[in-house]
């Protein structure tokens, strides 16, 4: 009886995070490809890529998804600074509605679209951690060592049957 020198494959967290990256970039693939943005289409379709060969555990992943992950950071953190930096333009917006007739509609579209700003706001404060901790995680030895080289080729169970055919 032969036994199989791979590691079991273990319960990680960091999969779970790297299927949420997946996931994330792929909404953001449809949403690119609805606008017509070539360019961040297919920096999603290559963030897509390397979360797949993480996700299987290929060794040429994991160095690629800790910079993915690195880099996405810093796209989040520079974004949320960016909308930040145009949260008073709410306020200029409540001012001008109250000069037109009839404010209400304006006021009550306002507030939506306030609500939608800091929904999108907690979301990046959310994932900058996320993946800061997937970055960190990629480079744990535990982690490390479930990224090996698969054999190519059939286990040596199924070769010896087949010389016996």
């Amino acid at each position: 009886m032969a036994v199989d020198a791979t590691p079991a494959s273990r319960f990680g967290l960091w999969r779970v995070a790297t299927w949420i990256v997946l996931l994330l970039a792929a909404v953001g693939g449809v949403l690119y490809l609805r606008h017509g943005d070539w360019p961040y289409l297919v920096g999603t379709f290559a963030v897509i890529v390397v979360c797949a060969g993480g996700i299987l555990r290929q060794p040429w992943a994991r160095p690629a998804l800790r910079v993915v992950a690195l880099l996405l950071a810093l796209w989040v953190l520079a974004t949320g600074g960016l909308m930040l930096a145009q949260w008073d333009q709410f306020d200029m917006a409540r001012t001008h509605a109250m000069t037109q007739p009839q404010p209400e509609l304006l006021l009550l579209v306002i507030e939506q679209a306030r609500r939608s700003f800091l929904l999108g706001l907690a979301f990046k404060a959310l994932l900058v951690p996320l993946l800061l901790w997937l970055a960190w995680q990629l480079g744990r030895p535990p982690v490390r060592a479930q990224f090996v080289a698969r054999r190519r080729g059939f286990p040596a169970t199924d070769g010896a049957r087949r010389k016996h055919r």
